[in-house]
């Protein structure tokens, strides 16, 4: 017959008083962030002490802020030490911050591709044209990510009017963004956005003034949120599967830009692919 210590608490019960399983009751045993009063040496059961439910109720508020079972540990091994506490709660705070805004995002876009699969229609019309030659005042820099784009744009209109670079008229107004990488990254990103100009200039650094040759592309135009941009680039590599052909960086033309008009709807973005001599 099992033998319970006096005034202790058998595994079963506690966890019945606790809401916690016997089998992270033994998971915190092993982490020694929970251990039972008492272990029977002989048939290996496991006795709590009254007190010990207070830590336990301790434990589970702590499990359910998310707080790693290592951590855990470290709050109830220093619960004398507020500095230490403090320490690890605003550690655990600031990581919920982020997976916070993780799950935004998450969520924002699967709001925007639930919205695009059950209202596109967009009809893709790659074609082939001629872009003749230009000069164009550029900025170029390795960005954190390709989101990042935006300071580069705020950026470059200031260099521009320091460097005296003269724009064409609205009828002639032409930028866009090349991205240089040959293929996809996913941070330091190699991204340059450019204003064509009527004239060349000397360039205030780290602003460019360079031409543009002369070239073929192949080009698709984006109706509304980029967030319908892989449906683009599917149809221009499938146009340039189909003739074998072999293109350079990938740049962007804005026609119609967010700096222009926030309501995405009204964005229109001319994807480009350079065609290169075989």
């Amino acid at each position: 017959m099992e033998h319970r210590p006096e005034g202790l608490l058998r595994i079963g019960l506690f966890s019945r008083l606790t809401a916690i399983s016997v089998r992270m009751l033994r998971h915190y045993q092993e982490q020694r962030v929970l251990e039972p009063a008492v272990v029977d040496p002989f048939t290996g059961h496991r006795f709590y002490g009254p007190a010990q439910l207070t830590q336990a109720h301790w434990i589970v508020r702590l499990r359910d802020a998310g707080l790693p079972v290592s951590e855990i540990g470290q709050v109830m091994a220093n619960r004398g030490d507020p500095e230490r506490l403090r320490a690890i709660m605003s550690g655990h705070g600031e990581r919920l911050v982020g997976e916070r805004a993780r799950l935004d995002a998450m969520s924002a876009a699967f709001d925007r591709i639930n919205a695009f699969l059950q209202e596109s229609t967009m009809d893709i019309d790659v074609r082939r044209i001629h872009m003749p030659a230009m000069t164009v005042a550029a900025l170029r820099r390795i960005l954190p990510s390709y989101n990042d784009e935006g300071a580069l744009w705020q950026e470059i209109g200031p260099l521009m009017a320091r460097s005296g670079a003269a724009m064409p008229g609205p009828d002639q107004a032409l930028g866009g963004a090349t991205v240089l990488d040959p293929e996809y990254r996913e941070s330091d990103v190699d991204v340059e956005v450019w204003l064509r100009v009527d004239a060349p200039f000397t360039p205030v650094a780290p602003l460019e003034c360079r031409e543009f040759p002369a070239r073929d592309c192949v080009v698709a135009t984006l109706l509304g949120s980029y967030d319908a941009m892989p449906e683009v680039t599917a149809a221009i590599g499938a146009h340039i599967a189909a003739h074998d052909l072999r293109t350079g960086p990938m740049f962007n033309i804005y026609r119609v830009s967010p700096a222009q008009n926030p309501d995405p709807a009204a964005w229109v973005t001319d994807v480009c692919f350079p065609i290169e001599a075989a």
